[in-house]
């Protein structure tokens, strides 16, 4: 893997110790608002990055739809 810098690199970091990462932990974690661009850039490099619809509930208790990344195993 190429030296990654900054939020790209911590995202890969993140998904080889970890089963996912959706938008929101992204934001949380690393303060990313574009992960689809990072996973974007990581697959160029690469990586082979599943992409997993889920469904979940937001604060209003209305059903959302949102997208979970995942690393498959290098």
């Amino acid at each position: 893997m190429k030296n990654l810098r900054g939020n790209t690199n911590r995202v890969y970091q993140y998904l080889k110790t970890h089963k996912g990462i959706t938008s929101m932990q992204a934001f949380e974690l690393f303060g990313a608002t574009r992960l689809s661009a990072i996973i974007y850039n990581l697959r160029k490099y690469g990586c082979i990055i599943n992409s997993e619809s889920k469904e979940g509930k937001n604060r209003y208790d209305e059903t959302v739809r949102f997208v979970e990344y995942q690393l498959k195993s290098e």
